[in-house]
């Protein structure tokens, strides 16, 4: 029987060095020191090189926060004499617009408050045609000057006081125009003095509500900004303006843009930190009051010449790029500054000038390099 032999052969990439032998391991290549790959072994190495770019980078001062609403973007909404409410459609979540009707309430004050305004109103009318007609008289020389007097304080006393019952009824939402024909109100109506969301509703139609007890409590989402807290090393480095990049902890890691717009001058005593609030700029819709965020403020901004992150190398607390002259690789040593968006500042820039640079697969290169 004939037996055929069938020999497997597998093909090992051979690393040469051209510069140096019997490496111990763990030992870096020294600067200057090449190795030469076929285009097979690139291949399989992955290698692919490229050349110094001129990148807008930025120092940094990192730090963390959340989104908050301004004072000025919250409202709550009460009752300033209080009542039974007999009315509302208002849900957490729902959407108003300044002066919508949020809901009506009852009370009888309301109606004693209008009886008073008309009675005070009509007495008001006499009063000024009685002063009217005094000093008439009193220019004539036909009147005494005492009964001028009181004329003129009675008309003056129901002026103020329809004045008082005015700013009250005003307050309370009673429709004046309305009063002022003889329609006495028996609810009032209480709008929305901003747009926003419905973030609270604390009564039920029926239930009776306190004087100056929150009902509804209204949030204004167009108005979110940043509060962030920045420690004393960093605050004297961030300024009004600055521009600030931000990502909400545990979301998507989608990253929104902001702006510094005020730098508090007192610290925090128990976070020893700074507060720093800044204008949101992009995220509409997607950002949410109380999101914990990890924020940048980027401090100082520059057209840099850089390489990717990947193109480094490191050893024993130094750093390295391999560059790439026709398939011979050489260690070049490098001084490396601001690092950002996964690109870093090359400040020796001038020994890569001209020169191809292993920016992917350095490690892989740099790692056999040192085996030879």
């Amino acid at each position: 029987m004939n037996k055929t032999i069938i020999w497997i052969g597998i093909v090992v990439p051979i690393w040469t060095c051209s510069a140096c032998s019997s490496r111990e391991e763990g030992d870096v290549a020294e600067p200057g020191a090449t190795t030469s790959y076929t285009e097979v072994q690139k291949k399989l190495a992955d290698v692919s090189t490229g050349t110094l770019e001129m990148k807008h980078l930025a120092s940094v001062v990192s730090c963390t926060g959340e989104i908050e609403v301004p004072p000025q973007g919250m409202a709550s909404v009460s009752a300033p004499l209080g009542g039974y409410l007999t009315e509302t459609a208002m849900v957490p979540g729902a959407y108003v617009r300044e002066g919508q009707l949020l809901a009506k309430l009852s009370n009888p004050e309301y109606i004693v408050l209008q009886q008073s305004y008309l009675e005070t109103a009509g007495e008001l009318k006499f009063a000024e045609q009685d002063f009217l007609r005094q000093k008439m008289l009193q220019e004539q020389n036909a009147t005494a000057e005492k009964k001028m007097q009181e004329s003129e304080s009675a008309f003056a006393v129901l002026s103020a006081r329809l004045a008082g019952l005015r700013a009250q009824l005003k307050l309370v939402g009673i429709n004046l125009p309305l009063l002022e024909e003889g329609n006495i109100q028996s609810d009032v109506i209480l709008r929305a003095p901003i747009s926003g969301y419905v973030t609270a509703v604390n009564h039920h139609p029926g239930a009776f509500v306190e004087p100056r007890e929150p009902i509804f409590e209204i949030v204004n989402m167009s108005n979110l900004h940043l509060h962030l807290n920045v420690f004393e090393q960093d605050i004297s480095d961030v300024n009004h303006g600055q521009a600030i990049r931000f990502t909400p902890t545990g979301g998507t890691g989608e990253v929104y843009l902001g702006e510094v717009s005020l730098v508090s001058p007192k610290r925090n005593m128990e976070s020893r930190s700074f507060d720093i609030h800044g204008h949101i700029e992009t995220g509409a819709g997607k950002l949410k009051p109380g999101m914990y965020v990890e924020a940048e403020i980027l401090i100082s901004a520059d057209s840099l010449p850089a390489l990717p992150e990947s193109a480094l190398v490191f050893h024993q607390d130094k750093t390295f790029v391999l560059t790439d002259t026709g398939g011979d690789y050489a260690v070049q040593p490098v001084e490396t500054g601001v690092k950002m968006d996964g690109w870093v500042e090359i400040k020796n820039h001038k020994v890569l000038e001209g020169k191809q640079v292993v920016t992917r697969g350095a490690s892989r290169l740099f790692a056999a390099m040192r085996r030879e």
